[in-house]
């Protein structure tokens, strides 16, 4: 899986460099298959592309939709709102420590009242009967003409692809990897029922929690002597017997007092 992950991060032409090295892009790479190794249910990440190059930045994208559509429960923060846009399907909205806003992307962000038609280019004298069939119905000044326009990062990214054919290979981070093999084994089709880890996880929790390892149901080659041992409490040394305590001899007012002079004369203070 190791060698799976990094080839899919773009990081097995670095696979021999301390991770110290690294640049903070090429963390966030090694960050995402660290986090993958397990191929979790549940995966939390936090600024997921910060530090990323665009490259880098639309392939952990498209690892997220990947990892999403086998049914993987994602919870991701960032700033970058055009990343969150790109892979999120609910979206919550923080600010002073409240919810201020939360729902789908498709009900946050489209405007009903708004409609867009999109259509090859027309000639002039079509174009100038439906502009004018629709500025009757809706008013003139509320009619806009104009070209569709793509995102920098399909344009960035487009560029990029033409200019990878006529060099060489680079030795840091790489791009246009396949997703791992052992996460990919499913993609092919879609997961029968969808993890509702999120669900799970907010459903009620019973009265009552099992603590004791026996009666806690565990999965795998768990010894669970072992696993008792290692979560029980130490437990504390017994008090001293009274025959103990008494073992060692009190001292008499007298050897107070000259201890207590000694103390003083090493200490450089006045007797009391």
């Amino acid at each position: 899986r190791s060698q799976q992950l990094l080839e899919m991060v773009g990081l097995s032409q670095a696979n021999t460099r301390a991770v110290g090295e690294f640049s903070k892009g090429m963390q966030r790479r090694i960050g995402l298959a660290q986090a993958l190794i397990n191929d979790p249910d549940l995966i939390i990440l936090d600024e997921p592309t910060a530090g990323l190059d665009p490259l880098g930045c639309r392939e952990v994208k498209d690892v997220i939709l990947a990892l999403a559509r086998r049914g993987k429960t994602i919870i991701l923060t960032s700033h970058l709102l055009s990343d969150v846009e790109d892979v999120c399907d609910r979206v919550v909205i923080y600010y002073g420590g409240r919810i201020q806003a939360m729902g789908t992307l498709n009900e946050l962000l489209s405007k009903p009242d708004t409609l867009r038609i999109t259509c090859p280019v027309l000639s002039r004298a079509t174009t100038e009967r439906v502009l004018q069939i629709i500025r009757e119905e809706a008013g003139a000044d509320r009619v806009r003409l104009d070209n569709p326009t793509q995102n920098l990062e399909s344009y960035f990214l487009d560029v990029v692809e033409k200019a990878r054919r006529r060099f060489d290979t680079t030795s840091g981070a790489t791009s246009g990897n396949k997703m791992a093999e052992y996460l990919s084994a499913d993609a092919g089709a879609a997961p029968a029922e969808t993890h509702k880890t999120l669900e799970r996880l907010l459903a009620a929790a019973p009265e009552s929690v099992p603590v004791s390892p026996a009666a806690t149901p565990v999965s795998g080659n768990v010894d669970l002597g072992k696993l008792s041992a290692l979560t029980a409490q130490p437990t504390p040394p017994p008090p001293a017997s009274s025959s103990e305590a008494s073992s060692t001899p009190a001292l008499s007012p007298e050897e107070t007092a000259q201890a207590n002079a000694k103390l003083s004369s090493l200490l450089r203070k006045p007797e009391a």
